[in-house]
């Protein structure tokens, strides 16, 4: 009888269903729900190498996150903590990030038009009591898929259209003149 007939691991009806319940979790961190995916096929009786296949990570791994889900249950497949300082842009933060992002300054009683990572780094200090680096800022606008960049300023707002209208159709008079051609060129005589 090989490896691949006995199983893995027994998986109890409730453990299951916790499993499923947090599967269904939308904000999942992607190495948890791959561990828990691990977990669902042990319970659906795919063999160690089959998870080893489609899960891309070695058999001591499988093994190791089976283990620790029959000692400690789905709690048991979360990430440990990460040394080192907390991260200050909690949830709290990026959500006011983004409601400051999608709302224009003005409408905020700013006196500009357009948010800068700096000016935008100040706002947020003053909502959220919580400093963070324009440069940083920067790269969590593009963790959330915020565009940035440099506005595009026309001046088209400050142009009267009738004046516009009079010198397309100047432009318009002079090159019906000429034929739309350039002149004949002339040179210099040498010497």
């Amino acid at each position: 009888m090989g490896e691949s007939a006995v199983p893995l691991i027994v998986v109890t009806a409730e453990q299951r269903s916790a499993v499923a319940a947090r599967l269904r979790d939308r904000d999942l961190p992607t190495r948890v729900r791959e561990r828990l995916e691990m977990v669902k096929a042990a319970a659906l009786g795919q063999d160690l190498v089959t998870i080893v296949r489609w899960s891309g990570r070695s058999a001591r791994t499988v093994r190791r996150w089976l283990g620790r889900f029959v000692i400690g249950g789905v709690a048991a497949l979360a990430d440990a903590p990460r040394p080192g300082r907390p991260a200050r842009a909690d949830g709290a933060y990026r959500a006011a990030l983004e409601a400051a992002v999608t709302t224009p300054p003005p409408a905020l009683g700013l006196p500009f038009d357009v948010w800068t990572s700096a000016r935008l780094s100040a706002y947020l200090a003053e909502q959220t009591a919580v400093r963070i680096a324009p440069s940083w800022l920067r790269t969590l606008l593009g963790r959330q898929d915020f565009v940035r960049g440099r506005p595009k300023h026309t001046l088209g707002h400050l142009q009267d259209p009738a004046e516009v209208a009079a010198f397309e159709a100047a432009v318009a008079a002079a090159g019906e003149n000429n034929g739309g051609r350039a002149g004949p060129l002339r040179t210099a005589p040498p010497g």
